[in-house]
C-alpha cells in the first residue's frame, strides 16, 4: 500500500499563515472603511470652485466642512456654510452641481436691504462687514424679510458672487431653508502654505 508523501514544510505552513495575513488585511480594510464612513458623517473636505468668497476663500483651496457640533437652525450671522440649493437656485450658477459655499448675512426674522453707502442694512442698521474688504454691495437693489427657519446667504466678493440676490425670483425668493445646510466651513486645509481658520463675523 502506498502512503501519502508528506507535504513540503512550506506548503504545510503557508496555508494557515496566508489565511491569517488575509484576515488581518480584511480587518484593516474594514477599519479603513469604517473610519472613512464616520469621517463622511462628521466632516468632509471640499474644493472651492469660484472666487465668490474671496478673500476669505480662494479658488482651488480645499476647506474642512464640519457636519456635526452645530445647530443648523441657529447659525449666527457671519457663519460660512456649505449648503445644497437644489430646486432653489437656478443651475446657471454651477452647471456641475447645486452645492455652494456662502456666508450667512440674515437669519429668520431679519429684514435685509440694499443699500446705504454701499453697505447692507439689517433691520435698518448698516452692517460692518469686515470680511468683504471694503467692496460695496450695491449691485442689486432689494428689500426682503428672511422667513423663519431660513437664511439669506451671500458671497464675500459681492461684485463676483451669484448668491441670494440673484435668486429673488426663484422659489423661496433666494432664501435657503436651514434644513439645506450641510455643514460649517471651519478651515482651509490645502495647500499647506494657505492653511488657516475660516473666521465668522459677529457684526
Amino acid at each position: 500500500m502506498r502512503t501519502a508523501e508528506p507535504l513540503p514544510a512550506t506548503d504545510r505552513t503557508e496555508g494557515p499563515h496566508r489565511r491569517i495575513r488575509l484576515g488581518a488585511l480584511g480587518v484593516a480594510a474594514g477599519a479603513v472603511v469604517l473610519v472613512l464612513g464616520v469621517h463622511a458623517l462628521v466632516a468632509e473636505v471640499r474644493t472651492v470652485g469660484s472666487g465668490s468668497m474671496a478673500p476669505a476663500l480662494e479658488p482651488g483651496e480645499r476647506v474642512l466642512v464640519a457636519k456635526t457640533g452645530f445647530d443648523r437652525w441657529a447659525l449666527p450671522p457671519g457663519t460660512v456654510v456649505l449648503f445644497d440649493a437644489a430646486d432653489l437656485w437656478a443651475a446657471r450658477d454651477d452647471p456641475a452641481g447645486t452645492v455652494f459655499v456662502k456666508r450667512v448675512v440674515g437669519v429668520g426674522g431679519d429684514r435685509i436691504a440694499c443699500c446705504q453707502d454701499g453697505r447692507l442694512l439689517r433691520n435698518g442698521e448698516p452692517l460692518d462687514e469686515s470680511h468683504v474688504m471694503g467692496r460695496p454691495t450695491d449691485q442689486v437693489r432689494f428689500d426682503i424679510e428672511v422667513p423663519a427657519g431660513h437664511y439669506w446667504l451671500l458671497g464675500d466678493d459681492r461684485a463676483d458672487s451669484a448668491d441670494a440676490r440673484e435668486h429673488l425670483g426663484d422659489p423661496g425668493g433666494g432664501n435657503v431653508p436651514a434644513s439645506r445646510i450641510i455643514g460649517t466651513v471651519e478651515a482651509v486645509v490645502w495647500p499647506l502654505a494657505s492653511m488657516r481658520q475660516v473666521e465668522g463675523s459677529d457684526e
